[in-house]
């Protein structure tokens, strides 16, 4: 479950739209932090749910909740 405020690594699942999997592969690679908790957008008018995210590059945009498996972000420990 995606909420506010979280870290996660994302997956974009198979059948996917090409600008989801883009997103994640060019913006994800330090993960994303969830800005808004999921929800319906005005913009879409299938009354599917979008998350507004913030990669750690300094993009920020919406990606369909329903494309998209997240985990917790972690980083890997330094030695």
């Amino acid at each position: 479950m995606l909420e506010q405020g979280q870290h996660v690594r994302l997956t974009a699942l198979p059948g996917a739209s090409r600008r989801t999997k883009n997103r994640i592969n060019e913006r994800g690679h330090g993960g994303f932090r969830v800005e808004r908790d999921p929800m319906v957008p005005l913009f879409d008018n299938q009354g599917r749910r979008w998350v507004l995210l913030m990669s750690a590059c300094g993009w920020n945009g919406w990606l369909p909740v329903d494309e998209v498996e997240s985990e917790e972000f972690e980083e890997a420990s330094k030695a």
